[in-house]
């Protein structure tokens, strides 16, 4: 019997996603146990849509681009499967495992995607389909649990701290200046936002820094805002996307971009820098620009970790090697095992601890309720480490995208 492998994408992507694709690709091609290696495209829709593309006949000096291309090369999809494990459209993908002889399957994404890999495995062991299944992590938002960091957050907030740096110095060029506000991703947890205290070590970071993670007091905001504007004649900060206020309600739910929920209930989020800058503009009457850093932040190529990169990239090794090893409704997870020099080892956590929970910064990284202190910069500053050198074609980078 034929034994095949799949492996898709989904979630939003990140600047080192495709490296993790390259790196199934690769080591299931040296595996004499897979036959085939399959891509389903736009994630568990491919399946739906018979979207199943043969990965082996691309040529390969065209896959080794992927290594630094952003997106999703396989393209992506925001869908939650049922609870209800007995639902037709668990049959409808059975039908199709079926037909291409699919027995390992491995799903690269974030938070909502483990929870369609913790389904997935639920389903097969339900109807003893032998069908192995494993979720490659990956998420900008670093929101993921028990793994010491998720590949493409090194990435992002390498690009966020410089992009930071820049506006730093953009901004410095003026006696009298503005209140700067950068909306940074981020809708639970500020991972992302607090990237920018990287920036910090060049003297060039942000005054003030608000995360989901405390409660936003809008008196105490206006008043460090005033303080720092009356001493500075500008401001600068970076503010999450997701903040909300003592009540719980999202401090963007003001703005008249206000709109609806994504298939997974998340809100969609944007616009809280507007909101925080008419704020500004209404109370303290301050010369004030609203900043959105906005997809650039998980698709800049040009700021690539060398770190995240190469950890990435071997995730998707560690995946193909533990799912022929015969785990299966497992998760690839990073433990550091030193810091100096920084180090880390892959092993596999129960999808059941990880799928659908939340990772946060620890309280005790946050000071001020708008700083971040020593042990958050102690935790980020190995990931976006080394540079990568990038081909270029016309004076563009020459990515390569599989073509539908």
């Amino acid at each position: 019997m034929e034994k095949n492998l799949l492996v898709a994408q989904s979630g939003g992507p990140t600047a080192v996603i495709n490296a993790s694709l390259l790196g199934v690709i690769q080591e299931a091609w040296k595996q004499k146990t897979v036959h085939q290696i399959y891509g389903s495209m736009h994630g568990i829709d491919g399946l739906f849509n018979d979207q199943i593309i043969n990965l082996k006949k691309i040529n390969p000096s065209d896959l080794e681009k992927l290594y630094y291309t952003p997106s999703a090369a396989l393209g992506s999809v925001r869908r939650c499967l049922p609870q209800d494990l007995s639902h037709p459209l668990y049959h409808q993908l059975l039908q199709q495992f079926q037909k291409y002889q699919i027995h390992y399957f491995l799903y690269i994404g974030g938070n909502d995607s483990m929870d369609t890999v913790l389904k997935l495995n639920q389903f097969f062991k339900k109807v003893n389909y032998p069908c192995l299944v494993l979720g490659i992590p990956k998420t900008i938002d670093n929101d993921l649990v028990i793994t010491d960091h998720a590949p493409g957050y090194g990435s992002a907030i390498k690009y966020i701290a410089n992009t930071i740096q820049e506006i730093h110095f953009d901004i410095s060029c003026y006696q009298r200046g503005r209140v700067n506000i950068v909306e940074i991703m981020g809708r639970d947890s500020g991972w992302l936002t607090a990237g920018s205290k990287l920036a910090c070590l060049n003297q060039a970071g942000p005054d003030l820094i608000y995360l989901p993670e405390v409660a936003f007091d809008e008196k105490s905001f206006l008043k460090k805002v005033q303080q720092l504007y009356q001493k500075q004649q500008q401001v600068l900060i970076c503010v999450s996307e997701g903040i909300k206020d003592k009540t719980g309600k999202y401090v963007m739910e003001q703005s008249a971009y206000f709109e609806d929920n994504d298939v997974f209930g998340h809100l969609q989020l944007g616009g809280v820098a507007k909101v925080l800058s008419h704020l500004v503009k209404k109370e303290l009457n301050l010369p004030v620009r609203a900043i959105e850093l906005n997809l650039c932040q998980r698709c800049a190529s040009h700021f690539l970790s060398k770190t995240d990169v190469t950890e990435a990239y071997q995730a998707g090794v560690q995946a193909v090697q533990l799912i022929l090893n015969g785990h299966t409704g497992e998760m690839i997870a990073f433990k550091r095992v030193n810091q100096q020099p920084y180090q880390i080892t892959y092993a596999c956590i129960p999808i059941e601890q990880i799928a659908n929970q939340v990772s946060y910064i620890p309280s005790s990284w946050i000071q001020d309720d708008c700083d971040l202190n020593e042990k958050f910069i102690h935790y980020a500053l190995p990931l976006i480490q080394g540079e990568i050198t990038l081909p270029y074609h016309n004076g563009l980078i020459d990515f390569y995208s599989i073509k539908k």
